[in-house]
């Protein structure tokens, strides 16, 4: 007689939840923390793709502010944002309000709307941190963008949690007219 050795995905999740739970349970006895295990792991999908035009920056008449040093004022323009089901133009009129922190970090704090195809109109607060450059990187930027739109088609904007980088724009998605204009990249992936 032959044994049915087929294990189905649940019981294999099961048994390594089952493990997980018991390393903890020995971890605990020890006085320990359970080794680090992504008992869930964080997925997202690229949702969007915006390129947000700014002028040339405007200093503060006094940079130093409650959160540290704000020298500049970058005001935006216009631009463009497309992804499936989803496109329209950057509504002028909008900042980005970087913030130098008394520890060194600096903050993006942009504030801006986007108006889609269809006379929708999105508002978009975007908030970040730029990590130093190291070696011939040019730093990077993360930010955590949140939507606020009305009921219908795009809110499901209003119900998700998104990240978004930030980074020059390719040539080929450059939008920027002249000297006094310069494009930033904005890829926003969701939260799955």
């Amino acid at each position: 007689m032959s044994e049915d050795r087929s294990i189905s995905r649940r019981a294999l999740v099961a048994a390594g939840v089952g493990a997980a739970v018991a390393s903890a349970g020995v971890a605990k006895a020890q006085g320990r923390l359970a080794p680090l295990t992504d008992l869930d792991p964080i997925r997202t999908e690229l949702v969007m793709n915006v390129v947000v035009t700014c002028s040339a920056p405007e200093p503060m008449s006094n940079p130093q502010s409650k959160d540290g040093r704000r020298e500049v004022i970058w005001p935006i323009v216009g631009g463009r944002f497309e992804g499936p089901n989803i496109r329209g133009q950057v509504i002028p009129g909008g900042g980005d309000f970087p913030v130098m922190r008394p520890d060194g970090v600096m903050i993006i704090d942009a504030l801006y709307r986007l108006r889609t195809d269809d006379g929708v109109t999105l508002i978009i607060h975007n908030r970040g941190l730029a990590y130093p450059r190291s070696g011939n990187d040019r730093g990077k930027y993360r930010l955590v963008p949140e939507f606020t739109v009305p009921q219908g088609k795009y809110d499901w904007l209003n119900k998700s949690i998104f990240l978004c980088t930030l980074m020059e724009t390719p040539p080929a998605m450059a939008l920027a007219k002249g000297p006094n204009e310069n494009d930033r990249l904005l890829q926003i992936h969701r939260v799955l």
